[in-house]
């Protein structure tokens, strides 16, 4: 078995969820797919306030989740199976259809509708949330392995304003498939934020599901709770809820498509309503990088891109290897274009392939040029000296302070032992591997190791 693998689902489980899944895909065509319209509910929001977000994103909590779904809302959550075929070709091979998602599972056509729940966490009841499926590669991997453990998106505002957890509206439920340790992506945020980039907090939920006519309560696993990339986000971190948000999904990243708009949106995917000038600005980027001389860029380029903020980001994403990423295929992060200096920052996203997880990326990986293919914009960023200093520079710092692997070591010991009942609750054969990686024999100590060992090695060479 692939150390990236888990075992196969017990066959009782899995002959279970099949029946569930048909009996639920089945009742959707026979419902028409689409989310009920349900009149609007008079319902007093919930809004908690006897907690902060810091007490909430505790990242050796576990909290305990229940979903409760009505057998309409049930149908009506199953995946419908949308356009598909012929996006995503070349350098935007992860692109879905125009105005669907992108990623693996998207340009296949695969959408998520929202549908009506009732969420409860620990002694919090959230009436009327809305409520879908998330992911791409984890949704498949999932599916495919004949479970039902499939990642989260919760609105607790969308139908109930005002309705809140600690001043969050939105919550995300990961369920860490690639993951043996359950605890890449916990682990890769908090060196993020350690290093003054941006990502978002974290904490864990054991997810229970309840669906009416179906019997009793059933316990999904264990997952990982992500803070949502949103204006409450930009307002914490940059106090203001103006600016533009994009998930991009391409390898050609600022590129010179033309000046219409319209050839942008699909792989930028705005999350925020766009202004003309925003629009506007991401077009000039993409002249820039694709027209300008070296002296222009290396004159224009900080008044596009936060070059400190950026080297930060940076240096984690080429220290922790996640080759799903900026670095390969071009997907897997954010970028926020701030309201005031008309400047881009990137914020990291779906950091499960981090430490080097499932693919050919490793310790010795180059800290010079750490990315895949020919990827114009990194390369003419990296061509700037302003720049290239800023990176190395942090890169040396951080290598003294926070690329340690006695941190992650005691990081890695204080997860293990916090989560570690929820997974045997989700099944006992996932703790052989689970208990390899808390022991420090696979996962992340081991590669943080190696890559400490190494970078320090390119480091020292550099400066010779």
């Amino acid at each position: 078995m692939c150390p990236t693998e888990r075992p196969s689902y017990p066959a009782a489980v899995v002959v279970r969820d099949l029946l569930i899944r048909l009996i639920a895909v089945a009742g959707a065509c026979l419902a028409g797919l689409a989310a009920p319209s349900a009149a609007r509910q008079e319902i007093t929001p919930t809004n908690v306030t006897s907690i902060t977000q810091a007490d909430f994103f505790s990242p050796a909590k576990v909290w305990k989740a229940h979903l409760t779904l009505s057998a309409e809302a049930w149908r009506a959550l199953q995946p419908r199976q949308g356009q598909g075929g012929g996006f995503g070709l070349g350098a935007g091979r992860f692109l879905g259809p125009p105005g669907g998602r992108n990623g693996v599972a998207g340009r296949q056509g695969i959408e998520f509708d929202y549908v009506r729940g009732t969420l409860q966490i620990d002694d919090w009841t959230f009436r009327d949330v809305a409520v879908r499926y998330k992911g791409n590669g984890s949704y498949l991997r999932a599916t495919r392995a004949g479970g039902n453990k499939i990642s989260l998106k919760v609105d607790l505002n969308k139908h109930v304003k005002g309705q809140k957890l600690a001043g969050l509206t939105t919550i995300n439920f990961q369920n860490n498939i690639t993951d043996v340790g359950w605890m890449n992506e916990v682990v890769a945020y908090r060196l993020y934020r350690d290093a003054g980039a941006l990502a978002p907090r974290t904490t864990y939920a054991q997810v229970y599901l309840t669906v009416d006519g179906q019997g009793e309560e059933r316990y999904l696993g264990l997952y990982s709770i992500s803070e949502n990339v949103d204006e409450n986000f930009a307002d914490d971190r940059f106090g203001t809820k103006k600016g533009a948000i994009f998930k991009p999904s391409t390898q050609e990243l600022f590129t010179d498509w033309g000046a219409d708009w319209a050839a942008y949106n699909q792989s930028y995917d705005p999350k925020t309503d766009l202004t003309e000038a925003q629009k506007q600005r991401v077009i000039a980027f993409g002249r820039l990088v694709s027209k300008a001389t070296d002296e222009e860029f290396a004159a224009q380029i900080g008044d596009y891109l936060d070059l400190d903020d950026f080297a930060r980001y940076f240096a984690v994403l080429a220290w922790i290897a996640n080759h799903d990423s900026l670095l390969q295929n071009g997907q897997n992060f954010y970028t926020y274009l701030h309201p005031d200096t008309n400047r881009m920052h990137f914020i990291s996203w779906d950091q499960d392939f981090s430490f080097g997880n499932g693919r050919l990326f490793g310790g010795g990986m180059s800290i010079d040029s750490p990315w895949g293919g020919n990827n114009r914009f990194l390369s003419r960023v990296f061509g700037v000296k302003a720049f290239r200093s800023k990176y190395l520079a942090r890169m040396t710092e951080f290598s003294e302070k926070l690329f340690v692997p006695g941190r992650f070591a005691q990081q890695v010991a204080e997860i293990g032992p916090a989560i570690r009942p929820s997974i045997e609750l989700e099944g006992k054969e996932w703790l052989t591997a689970f208990d390899e990686v808390v022991a420090g024999k696979a996962g992340i100590v081991p590669y943080v190791t190696n890559r400490a060992t190494a970078v320090r090695a390119q480091l020292e060479k550099i400066a010779r």
